[in-house]
């Protein structure tokens, strides 16, 4: 298939001209250079693709995403956190993707405020600055203040954006499946899945009531902590394109001048921090995925605050438990536990090499126990596991790989705050506990009343599962696939010997009746018969000595 037959060639050709041109200026698209080369060289030359040649590929990617916009920027800062799937090099360059976009005209955020809201923007707001603060790839933000007197910022989405991010993706899926039919390397890293997820977290990140229902779950998760805050949204003043959310009065934790001036605890605030986590994750199954200093505030009355709702990561209860078991497993050095816990979260490949994955577990297992705890550096070592994963040809799934960047996030947050923090001494304990009452009585009648439940369940649809499967019996629609490996040498055996057996019998009747042709007394066909059937047999028998089975 030519990428010139794909649909959202057809569709939407000049975007899918300006992505592919891109890809091809910074030396990603060699497939397509090769498949089609003047399909390519159309729009650029080589000498353009020798000047980015010598860059480093994280550089190229970080630079051809900012070129090609705000889907691109955010594609970016998702991959950064995939670590089982782009190299950590590479990862570090996409983290320096800034989500920055010029601003809307005051007239377009008048607009858009007032066709969601349903009233003029005087009679929503007491005050409203069309000069934005700040302004990203999908929205800008203002100040304003609301009738009540409360200090509000009020993100407003950017006009169009939804249907620019809905072409690209169209586009770079076909490309990725393009790319996978063609490319064994490219079908191992699953890249339309990849694409696919991103699409979903974008569109997910688009709609600001999800993340207004955000910051209302937080709030309500830790409304008995006095040390932490969440910023109040307004729902009354919130839709799918704008979000009104309560001002903070504070400074970011990359404010290092103002917070020892404050005369703030920076060590208390980043145990804080890593504490509030660790309960969002592992305790409600919810966590704010962009922990970088930007988005984490201490506010005038020394609070710590988050900002920023639209990427949260959610696991469920068992991804809970076998995530908790891999950091039990690099708390205590333990390689089974480690080994144990990889197979039930990460997807191992059938082809894997059983000796090389268990070698490398066991370096890793090495490295941890000859390390005091106070001094493990959890993002090396979370690298160097994700590494692991990439070579061994694991992938994890979406949430647990975005958990394995935050915790590397974190851990750089709260060295921000404390040179000396280590997130592995926070870990430990906070492992023992959630191992204990993991073990407690009541977590077990839980677990057994669970599987009870599912069992219950199972035996209720049993009848019917009989039934449907007894109908199609009686109506032939019942198939049996069957996939064998290494059959086909004992089925040659078994036909070859039936064939033997056969010559052999009717070369012996036909001998023993004396069929004609009869020469010198002796039926030609039965003794030609019995003779092959004879040599054939004890090649047969030869081909079964041979074999290593």
């Amino acid at each position: 298939m030519k990428l010139t037959n794909l649909p959202q060639y057809r569709r939407d050709g000049a975007r899918f001209v300006e992505i592919t041109a891109t890809l091809v200026k910074f030396g990603f698209a060699g497939h397509l250079e090769r498949f089609e080369p003047e399909f390519v060289k159309r729009w650029l030359g080589h000498e353009d693709l020798d000047q980015v040649a010598s860059r480093p590929i994280g550089e190229r990617m970080r630079l051809a995403c900012e070129e090609l916009g705000p889907t691109f920027i955010k594609l970016g800062q998702i991959l950064s956190t995939r670590p089982d799937v782009v190299p950590s090099e590479v990862a570090k360059d996409l983290e320096k993707l800034q989500s920055s976009a010029p601003a809307d005209p005051p007239d377009e955020v008048r607009k858009t405020v007032e066709e969601e809201l349903g009233r003029p923007i005087e009679e929503l707001f007491d005050a409203f600055d069309l000069e934005p603060i700040a302004s990203a790839s999908i929205g800008q933000v203002h100040r304003a203040r609301t009738h009540g007197g409360r200090d509000v910022v009020v993100k407003v989405r950017h006009p169009g954006i939804e249907e620019r991010v809905e072409v690209d993706f169209d586009i770079l899926h076909g490309l990725a499946g393009f790319l996978e039919d063609r490319d064994e390397t490219m079908r191992s890293f699953q890249v339309q899945s990849v694409v696919d997820e991103a699409r979903r977290t974008i569109q997910r990140e688009l709609d600001f009531r999800r993340e207004l229902r955000n910051l209302e779950a937080f709030r309500r998760a830790f409304a008995d902590r006095e040390d932490v805050h969440f910023p109040e949204p307004f729902e009354e003043l919130s839709s799918r394109r704008v979000l009104t959310m309560e001002f903070l009065d504070g400074d970011s934790v990359a404010n290092e001048e103002r917070l020892d001036a404050d005369g703030f605890d920076r060590k208390q605030l980043a145990l804080t921090g890593a504490e509030l986590y660790l309960d969002m994750v592992f305790r409600d199954g919810a966590f704010h995925a962009d922990p970088h200093p930007g988005n984490v505030f201490v506010l005038i009355d020394g609070r710590l605050a988050l900002v920023d709702f639209g990427m949260v990561g959610r696991i469920d209860a068992e991804m809970r438990d076998d995530l908790l078991d891999l950091l039990v497993g690099f708390v205590r050095a333990d390689q089974r536990e480690i080994e144990r816990a990889v197979r039930r979260i990460g997807v191992v490949p059938s082809d894997v090499d059983e000796s090389a994955l268990r070698h490398d577990i066991g370096e890793l297992q090495s490295e941890l126990a000859s390390q005091p705890i106070g001094e493990m550096d959890v993002a090396a070592l979370l690298e160097q596991f994700t590494s692991m994963l990439r070579r061994h040809g694991i992938q994890l799934p979406a949430a647990a790989s975005l958990l394995v960047k935050l915790l590397i996030m974190l851990e750089g947050t709260s060295r921000h705050l404390d040179p000396q923090f280590s997130l592995m001494e926070v870990l430990k304990p906070y492992c023992e506990q959630l191992v204990i009452r993991r073990a407690s009585p009541r977590a077990q009648a839980k677990r057994a009343f669970d599987a009870g439940r599912d069992w219950m369940r199972f035996i209720e649809r049993l009848p019917s599962l009989l039934d449907d499967a007894s109908r199609r019996l009686e109506r032939g629609q019942m198939k049996v696939d069957m996939i064998h490996s290494g059959l086909e040498a004992t089925v040659d055996l078994l036909v070859s010997g039936l064939l033997c057996a056969s010559l052999l019998v009717g070369g012996s009747m036909l001998w023993a009746l004396k069929a004609p042709p009869v020469l010198y007394g002796v039926p030609v066909v039965g003794v030609l018969a019995t003779g092959i059937a004879m040599i054939h047999g004890i090649r047969i028998l030869r081909s079964i000595g041979r074999s290593p089975d």
